[in-house]
C-alpha cells in the first residue's frame, strides 16, 4: 500500500479545515521551506551587492543559475524513476532507489565539476570557484535527498533540511557582517558549509541507505531506465534551461559577469516566486501520479487547480514585496550604482515571466507524471530554438536588459504548446 504523500503535513487533520483553508494549510506550510531558502538567499543577494564588486556579484549570481540546473538535471535522472516505481512491486521499488542512490554520488561529483568549469570560463579566482563548486555539488546531493523524502512521503524532513540550510546561512551572513568581513571568499566557504548543514536533518537513515546502495544498487540497472524514461526527461530540462536561461549564460559569456550583475539585481526581487516554482512541482507530481494511475479525474483536476492558485498567490506576494522594496527602500539595491530605471525595467520584465511560469508548471508537471516525455522533449526543442535566437538578437542589438525579452517569447510559446498538449491527453483518456 502506497503511503499518503504528505502525511508529516497533515499536523491538523483536513477534514475538519474549510477546503480553502485546508489548501492553504497544505501549501503554506510546505512551502515554509522553500521561501525560508528563498528568504536567506535574498538577504545573501543583498549583502553581496551591497559590498561585492559588480564583478564578483555576478559570478555570484551565476552561480545560483548553474546549481539550479544541476539540481534539475539530478531530478530529471533519478528522481522521477523512483517516482514513476511508485505504481511497482516493492521489490521492483527498491531496486530503482538502490540503483539511482549510487548513481546520484557519481552526478553530484560531475554536477560539481561543471560549476568549477562554468566558474573557470568566467575567469572566476580559483579558491572561490572551488568553494563554490562544493556548494553546487552539496546542495545538488541536498535537493536529491529532499525530493526522495518527498515522493516516500517523509515531507517533514525534506522541510526540515530547507529549514536548517537557510537557518545556517542567515546564521553566518549575520556574522560576516557584525564582523564587516563580507568577501568574496568567505562568502563562498559559507554558502558550501550552509549546504552540508542543510544535509544533517536526513540523518543516519539516509547514510545507511546510501551505503546499502553503494553494495547493492546496479549502475546496469540503469540503462533501461535511460532508454525508457529519463533519456526524454533529461533532453527536457536541457531544452528547458536553454529557454528559461540563455540570457544568463549568453550575457556572461559574451558581455561578461559586470553585466550579468545587472540582470541579477532586478532579478532578486522575483527570487521568492522563482523558487516557489521551482519547489512545488516535487510536491505535486507524485500525488498526479497516483491519481492518474487510480483514474481519479476529480483529484486530478482539483490538484492543478489548488498547483495554479499557488502559484499566483506566490507571484503576487513576491511583486507586492518587489514594489514595496523600490518605492520605500531602493537604497538596498542601489548602493553599487545601478541605475533604479534599468533595475525597475528588468524586475518588470522578470516579473511578466515568471507569471507566465506560474500557469506553465502545472500543466508541465501534470504531463510529467502522465509519463509524456517525448512529447515534452518536442516541445522545449521547439521554444528553445525560437527563445534562444531572440535572446541572442535582443542582446546584440539592444544590450543586456532586452535579452529577457526573448525568454519571456519562449515561455508563452510553452506555455500554449502545453495547454494545448494537456487538453488532448485529457481528452484521449476521458
Amino acid at each position: 500500500m502506497v503511503q499518503p504523500l504528505t502525511p508529516a503535513l497533515a499536523l491538523v487533520p483536513q477534514s475538519r479545515l474549510p477546503g480553502w483553508l485546508a489548501t492553504a494549510w497544505r501549501y503554506g506550510l510546505s512551502t515554509s521551506g522553500p521561501v525560508a531558502t528563498s528568504g536567506a538567499h535574498f538577504l545573501a543577494s543583498l549583502l553581496f551587492v551591497r559590498n561585492l564588486p559588480a564583478f564578483q556579484f555576478g559570478l555570484f549570481s551565476f552561480v545560483l543559475v548553474i546549481v539550479p540546473f544541476c539540481m534539475s538535471i539530478i531530478a530529471a535522472l533519478l528522481v522521477l524513476p523512483v517516482n514513476t516505481a511508485l505504481g511497482d512491486p516493492p521489490e521492483a521499488r527498491a531496486r530503482v532507489e538502490a540503483t539511482c542512490l549510487k548513481m546520484v554520488l557519481a552526478l553530484t561529483v560531475l554536477a560539481g565539476i561543471a560549476v568549477f568549469g562554468f566558474l573557470a570560463l568566467a575567469q572566476a579566482p580559483a579558491m572561490p570557484a572551488l568553494l563554490l563548486a562544493g556548494f553546487g555539488a552539496a546542495l545538488t546531493y541536498r535537493w536529491f535527498a529532499r525530493c526522495l523524502a518527498f515522493v516516500k512521503g517523509r515531507a517533514g524532513i525534506a522541510i526540515a533540511s530547507d529549514l536548517a540550510y537557510a537557518g545556517a546561512l542567515v546564521t553566518g551572513l549575520t556574522a560576516l557582517m557584525i564582523r564587516r568581513h563580507v568577501e568574496f571568499v568567505p562568502a563562498a566557504g559559507l554558502l558550501l558549509a550552509a549546504a552540508l548543514i542543510g544535509l544533517l536533518p536526513f540523518g543516519t537513515r539516509l547514510f545507511r541507505d546510501q551505503v546499502a546502495a553503494i553494495a547493492h544498487g546496479r549502475i546496469r540497472d540503469y540503462q533501461a531506465i535511460f532508454r525508457d524514461l529519463t533519456r526524454w526527461s533529461l533532453l527536457g530540462v536541457i531544452l528547458t534551461e536553454f529557454t528559461v536561461n540563455a540570457h544568463a549564460y549568453l550575457v556572461t559569456f559574451i558581455s561578461g559577469p559586470g553585466p550579468f550583475a545587472l540582470l541579477a539585481v532586478g532579478q532578486i526581487l522575483m527570487r521568492p516566486a522563482s523558487l516557489v516554482q521551482s519547489a512545488l512541482p516535487d510536491l505535486e507530481r507524485p500525488g498526479m501520479t497516483r491519481a492518474i494511475a487510480a483514474n481519479d479525474t476529480f483529484r486530478l483536476t482539483r490538484m492543478l487547480r489548488d498547483f495554479r492558485l499557488a502559484l499566483i498567490a506566490a507571484w503576487l506576494g513576491t511583486v507586492m514585496l518587489a514594489a514595496a522594496i523600490l518605492a520605500w527602500a531602493p537604497h538596498l539595491l542601489l548602493k553599487k550604482g545601478y541605475a533604479l530605471h534599468d533595475v525597475l525595467l528588468v524586475t518588470l520584465i522578470t516579473a511578466a515571466i515568471m507569471l507566465v511560469r506560474s500557469f506553465r508548471a502545472p500543466p508541465a508537471t501534470f504531463m510529467q507524471a502522465a509519463g509524456e516525455f517525448k512529447a515534452l522533449v518536442g516541445i522545449g526543442l521547439y521554444s528553445s530554438v525560437i527563445s534562444i535566437a531572440l535572446t541572442l538578437a535582443f542582446l546584440l542589438t539592444l544590450g543586456p536588459i532586452a535579452s529577457l525579452c526573448g525568454i519571456l517569447a519562449g515561455e508563452i510559446i510553452i506555455l500554449c504548446q502545453l495547454t494545448r498538449m494537456a487538453s488532448a491527453w485529457k481528452a484521449r483518456h476521458a
